[in-house]
């Protein structure tokens, strides 16, 4: 979570933000990954693309 909130605050999100941002990263990357075990059968994208687009769009509104 260190890492997550680190990464938030130096994208340009303010803390108290920076903690809501990681934690919300965090829970949509557990989604994510749930989801992409649970249904193998759903024509995912690639995971770096789909961890990437998750990623830049949860620090969008930090910079």
């Amino acid at each position: 979570m260190d890492l997550l909130v680190g990464t938030a605050a130096a994208a340009g999100a303010p803390d108290p933000a920076a903690t809501a941002t990681a934690q919300c990263l965090w829970a949509g990357m557990h989604g994510l990954i749930t989801l992409r075990q649970d249904r193998p059968s759903f024509p995912w994208l690639p995971l770096d693309r789909l961890v990437g687009a998750l990623v830049a769009a949860h620090l969008a509104d930090t910079v």
